[in-house]
């Protein structure tokens, strides 16, 4: 059996890697009790040239947490460490860690975009989208105002934005949610971004327009030759848009896989929990009780140990004093779990 760092580097050992994350953790600080609670727990793997990674787990599994440690763009009072940080600029892989904030406001928007969640409330509302955009544009392409006027009804266009004329002069007020999202899509998007990091870019969306805002954005990216982490809690999405997936739980990840094998042959308990729950939610009769267990430990369990052992039903003693370690599967899917035994 491999050691974990043997694992992790073979896992490392890809050509045409955009990013590069290895022994990621997030502490939130309390000061109350002098504490540093881990949020994020040794989170590692690699997102190669057009890739979408899907990162899937329930609310509170730590997805936004980790998109916005990757992006360097953690709010006080959390504090991030990490082994590697490596991101792909200028055709050389560089080290965000090293990189302070007046760097960093540089590669933000230009070379690593987000498109958060609930766009609208995302926007100024007390400018115009069209001038919210074109700000970007100017500071990232040093365009002129009139370029930037052009360069914006150029990407409300691509996003297939009703008037783009029209709507540059719109407040965010007045946009339907769809319309707003692509509004936010359009700010990602308009540097040719080498990572786009997407949280939940499709949340209160109706299906329609989610449809349609995804298969936007899976048509620029492969366009722009991007590569994208897509967070979000649905794995119908996962299956139809991304390439490989990651499973966070309780801010461990549980499982890594390219997205066939993952849904052919997942590993991990929390993964078939997931995949079970996917099941049930488009109609599949699926007992869940079934994947689950109580357990009395749960509120005396240290930071250490697997994050889904007082929920799992195959738990054992180890599974509650020691985080489980990573076991390579395949070249390119890898678990954290006791229970794994290479068969």
């Amino acid at each position: 059996m491999a050691s974990k760092g043997q694992e992790v580097n073979r896992i490392m050992d890809l050509s045409d890697e955009m990013l590069i994350v290895k022994d990621l953790n997030v502490y939130c600080p309390l000061a109350l009790k002098g504490i540093r609670v881990k949020l994020l727990d040794d989170i590692s793997f690699v997102v190669n040239r057009n890739d979408v990674l899907g990162l899937v787990g329930e609310t509170g599994a730590g997805k936004s947490i980790l998109i916005d440690a990757i992006g360097r763009n953690l709010q006080p009072p959390l504090l991030a460490e990490a082994d590697k940080l490596l991101v792909r600029l200028d055709h050389r892989l560089e080290n965000l860690w090293q990189k302070d904030e007046e760097a960093l406001r540089k590669i933000w928007g230009k070379e690593i975009a987000f498109i958060p969640p609930n766009a609208r409330d995302r926007l100024n509302p007390v400018l115009t989208v069209g001038k919210q955009l074109a700000n970007i544009i100017e500071a990232n392409l040093q365009l002129s105002h009139g370029e930037a006027h052009q360069k914006v009804v150029e990407m409300f266009k691509m996003v297939q934005m009703p008037d783009p004329e029209q709507n540059f002069d719109s407040y965010a007020h007045e946009l339907s949610g769809g319309m707003a999202q692509r509004v936010v899509i359009s700010a990602a998007l308009s540097t040719s971004p080498k990572l786009l990091l997407a949280d939940e870019p499709t949340m209160g969306l109706d299906v329609t327009i989610q449809t349609q805002v995804l298969d936007l954005m899976a048509k620029l990216v492969k366009e722009l030759q991007s590569s994208v982490i897509l967070a979000t809690r649905d794995l119908g999405i996962v299956a139809n848009y991304c390439n490989k997936v990651a499973v966070l739980c309780n801010g461990q990840m549980a499982e890594f896989a390219e997205v066939k094998d993952f849904f052919k042959n997942a590993v991990h308990p929390y993964s078939h929990y997931l995949l079970a729950a996917a099941f049930a939610s488009h109609g599949r009769a699926v007992d869940l009780e079934s994947t689950l267990t109580k357990s009395d430990i749960v509120e005396t369990r240290s930071e250490a140990g697997c994050r889904f052992a007082n929920r799992c039903s195959l738990a054992k003693e180890i599974c509650w004093s020691a985080n489980p370690p990573e076991r390579l599967i395949t070249a390119n899917h890898y678990v954290r779990c006791h229970g794994w035994d290479g068969r």
